[in-house]
């Protein structure tokens, strides 16, 4: 029997306490008299103890009751996950907005299903290249993924932010309770998500395109009509979509493309050069992926860089400013590195610009060498340093625009 039926009272509930029959729940005022009262409770049934031993049960049960009782510090931790939980289900609103709103950009479609036919037909324009057929291709996989992953990068940070301040969206967002912080790294964030699916469906449409090449001036066939068949599957289920289900046309295919072009990745993988099956990826130029990853995160910067410009200007302007720090960082080893040394403004210059040669190391690929991955991850530090501090200047410009 507990100490509390053995002295004829009644032990309360957790977060609630019994006044005449009614139930009434704790608030912040009432938990300081609470615990007094239960102090007093306590003295008084240890004080009528019959037993040293029964006295000793009443202190271990009251110090349990003690540590049930919320205090203060409690209520605040809790306050703080319910908060931080509205944070991040806000943040994932606003970015899942940012992609639907990117993605049912037409011009979003139309570069990306450009930048994918045109690695399609690499192979068809370099069997005349006399035994580089493989590089020629790699290269020009790699190059497509980058230019048109600078427009990509222009245009979704053109179709969000900017867009959206003339739009007055950001207006009806921001006069609820979320800060101009959240907003603009959420966007961001949806930016990001978009230029992870593109650089993940080019480095695929890429991969295809070099298992397309074989010896001899000759390409694979049964490779082509898998490439070929995943564009017209990821169209084919846009167009029925859009006309059974009433859904985005633009936002169907592009979403489809990658999943399809993965399909026919899988097959790829299986299939020899005579149409017979071989072990899992055995033909497929995986050196290619680090180089893909680089050119990827090189993107993101680029991204970055662009979302931050389009809390100024207008989407022309900021991808115009985009391609001349993207121009001006391939040639920054030329133009200021020599200079460095006696300039001070050169060595500025050097220091604050993109090195994108850092993401382009396709020299190490040759002859059959492989970029090490823990080169991949020093750069992927670099691409994260310089994303932040663009981001960090980005929101410091956003915080003092002027949204009506």
């Amino acid at each position: 029997m507990s100490p509390c039926g053995e002295f004829g009272f009644r032990r309360p509930a957790r977060h609630s306490f019994s006044d005449g029959g009614r139930r009434i729940r704790k608030s912040k005022a009432s938990l300081g008299w609470m615990r007094a009262r239960r102090v007093q409770r306590y003295t008084r049934v240890c004080a009528n103890a019959g037993s040293p031993q029964a006295a000793q049960d009443h202190r271990s049960f009251f110090r349990t009751e003690f540590d049930t009782l919320p205090d203060k510090v409690s209520i605040k931790n809790n306050k703080a996950r319910k908060d931080m939980k509205t944070i991040l289900l806000q943040a994932w609103t606003l970015a899942a907005n940012t992609v639907l709103d990117i993605i049912r950009q037409p011009v979003i479609l139309l570069l990306t299903t450009t930048c994918v036919v045109l690695i399609g037909l690499l192979p068809s324009t370099a069997v005349f290249a006399f035994g580089e057929e493989t590089r020629l291709v790699r290269d020009g996989a790699l190059a497509l993924h980058l230019v048109f992953g600078l427009l990509v990068a222009g245009a979704a940070a053109a179709a969000t932010i900017y867009t959206e301040i003339k739009r007055g969206t950001a207006a009806t967002v921001l006069c609820k309770p979320v800060s101009r912080s959240l907003y603009f790294l959420s966007t961001y964030i949806g930016v990001l998500m978009v230029i992870l699916l593109f650089c993940a469906t080019v480095l695929l449409a890429g991969l295809l395109s070099v298992r397309m090449v074989l010896p001899g001036m000759q390409t694979d066939g049964r490779i082509e009509a898998l490439f070929l068949t995943a564009m017209l599957i990821a169209f084919g289920y846009a167009t029925a979509a859009n006309f059974i289900f009433r859904r985005s046309f633009v936002s169907q295919a592009w979403v489809v493309l990658f999943p399809c072009l993965a399909a026919a990745f899988v097959t790829t993988a299986w299939l020899g050069p005579d149409g017979h099956v071989v072990r899992f990826g055995s033909l497929m130029a995986w050196p290619m992926v680090p180089a893909g990853i680089l050119v990827s995160l090189a993107v993101m910067v680029l991204a970055a860089l662009a979302v931050s410009l389009s809390t100024r200007l207008p989407p022309v302007l900021s991808t115009s400013a985009c391609a001349v720090l993207f121009f001006l960082g391939l040639v920054s080893d030329y133009l200021f590195r020599s200079a460095a040394a006696t300039s001070w403004w050169a060595e500025l210059s050097y220091r604050l610009l993109p090195n994108w040669q850092d993401f382009w190391i396709l020299d190490a690929l040759s002859g059959g060498g492989s970029i090490p991955w823990g080169y991949v991850a020093g750069a992927a530090g670099y691409a994260a340093l310089y994303a932040i501090a663009v981001l960090t200047l980005g929101l410091l410009s956003f915080r003092r625009v002027e949204i009506l």
